[in-house]
């Protein structure tokens, strides 16, 4: 047993490495679902480096740390606090737009409040290195993603036309006359660019001394990634134009994907080296340490001190998230017997006719299992969707994706998003929704949507998830269901004449839903 109060001989780094195993184990779930996204999906598969790259340059600093003392620096705590609380809604709420994030920040916060300002100044770049371990968050990789591709196809396209082949760009179609090339999210550029601002930040770090000369070589692999991904567009279209489509598929359009990789990383080599001409002019090799006569090298001896009150605190933290994940995750699935499928097709005066899904889109859309339909009552037809999970928590991003951004993606062109409540709906008496109007080809719809726990609905799938938290801390299991009603808006009538015509399918939709779930719902053990 430690003594508190005593002088110890532990160094820094061994407090270092017993926190950072302490909070591998009670971060597991998103440090899981970060290499389940580096493992499936290639744009992130270098993320397998970039604990080596931290480890590798932590390893660097470790005789640094004997030159300090371990304190508590209490100033970490709120913001340590704060963010421990924000993962712990991210990890049981399923956002991992949230709780991946988090990691790197509060492992930052951790050694800081842990082990004090001087420990946490040696180790602040390998541990915000960790960041680049991090998969950009679906919102922002999106909004990036249309810009990179607008600006790779413009490129590639300029190449192409430099070369003499005639072409046509509109938008994300290159168009070669009997050939088209469509840059599509993969070829965006977001995996050049991801892997190369990881490369470029840490070439500076280890090669470039001058704090500008640092900030230009990370800052220098934006245009280099967007360059690089212009020109294999560019060379693809040139080469799909000379030898046939195929090269713009297969193992071409892989092996390209590597070549424009190398010759990325040699502009940022090139970069460094005209840097080293330009003033403050250092040499980039590390001096070594003056030598003491006899060639002995003087080694600090080790300060130690009693172990950090603030390392007590960390460990109650972190067994308060790991107990909280773990407990969560022994939650059974709560199953439907013969599967969501089985909703009856007739209720309330409304006929339905089943419609076939494709699998793929049911996983895309993050549901275990959905139900589609097609209910005909006197002069409405409504098109019923209906996403279920058995299992509601510590899920990733790939999670119930909100009608919003689907729509739109898909062709559709909203002209009006409003919240709406539904009164008289048992359960919950006021089931608020998110109503859309969307356009397409001259016709006009009306869709609504929600999410709903087992005693809980919203119209929005943040509160959703602070739903799913609310009941992961009262030890509450519960499913997770997404539902989203569309209809035709008649030429003859109004918005709000449409917007009472559903209220009325969900008033009738509702108690059969809420009854169905009832009597087949069971906990999988």
């Amino acid at each position: 047993m430690i003594d508190l109060t005593s002088r110890s001989t532990l160094r820094p780094w061994v407090i270092v490495g017993a926190l950072l195993v302490l909070f591998c184990a009670a971060y597991w779930v998103p440090l899981k679902a970060m290499v389940n996204i580096w493992w499936t999906n290639e744009d992130y598969s270098y993320g397998f480096l970039i604990p080596f790259g931290s480890a590798y340059l932590a390893w660097e600093r470790r005789r640094t740390l004997d030159e300090v003392t371990l304190r508590t620096d209490w100033r970490f705590f709120a913001p340590l606090a704060f963010f421990v609380l924000l993962s712990l809604y991210g990890i049981l709420g399923s956002s991992g737009n949230i709780s991946m994030p988090a990691v790197p920040v509060i492992l930052f916060l951790l050694v800081g409040f842990c082990c004090g300002r001087d420990v946490l100044k040696r180790l602040a770049f390998p541990i915000a290195f960790l960041v680049f371990m991090v998969p950009v968050p679906g919102i922002i990789e999106r909004s990036l993603g249309i810009f990179l591709k607008s600006i790779s196809t413009r490129l590639g396209g300029a190449l192409i036309d430099a070369m003499g082949v005639p072409v046509f760009v509109t938008g994300n179609i290159i168009d070669l006359g009997v050939t088209q090339l469509q840059v599509v999210d993969a070829c965006s550029g977001m995996r050049y660019l991801s892997v190369l601002l990881a490369l470029g930040v840490m070439y500076s770090y280890l090669f470039e001394h001058a704090l500008w000369k640092r900030l230009f070589c990370a800052v220098a692999t934006i245009p280099i990634a967007m360059m690089v991904n212009g020109l294999r567009i560019g060379a693809t279209g040139v080469l799909a134009q000379e030898y046939g489509p195929q090269v713009a598929e297969g193992f071409f359009h892989g092996f390209s994907a590597w070549v424009m990789f190398i010759i990325a990383f040699a502009f940022l080599f090139i970069i460094g080296k005209l840097l080293r001409y330009l003033p403050p002019r250092e040499e980039h090799t590390r001096v070594p340490a003056p030598q003491p006569p006899g060639g002995q090298r003087h080694t600090a001896k080790p300060r130690g001190g009693s172990v950090p009150k603030g390392f007590v605190v960390s460990v109650l933290i972190l067994a308060v998230v790991g107990l909280s994940s773990f407990s969560t995750a022994s939650f059974p699935p709560i199953k439907i017997r013969g599967g969501i499928e089985r909703f009856p097709l007739a209720f309330g005066g409304w006929e339905g006719r089943p419609e076939a899904i494709d699998p793929e889109m049911i996983t895309a859309s993050g549901a275990e299992e959905a139900f589609s339909a097609v209910y005909k009552k006197n002069r409405s037809d409504v098109s019923l969707y209906m996403g279920y999970r058995s299992s509601a928590f510590l899920a990733n991003e790939n999670f119930f994706h909100s009608p919003t951004v689907c729509l739109p993606s898909s062709g559709w062109t909203p002209t009006a998003t409003t919240k709406r409540v539904v009164t008289g709906v048992p359960l919950f008496r006021e089931l608020p929704v998110t109503a859309m109007v969307i356009q397409q080809s001259g016709v006009k719809y009306l869709v609504y949507f929600w999410f709903q726990t087992k005693d809980r609905a919203t119209s929005d799938k943040n509160m959703n998830r602070f739903h799913l938290t609310l009941h992961a801390i009262a030890r509450d299991n519960s499913h997770d269901l997404f539902v989203r009603p569309i209809m035709a808006i008649s030429a003859d009538e109004t918005t709000e004449q449409a917007e009472a015509r559903m209220d009325s399918f969900v008033r009738d939709l509702m108690p059969v839903l809420l009854d169905f779930l009832e009597e087949r719902q069971y906990e999988e053990r």
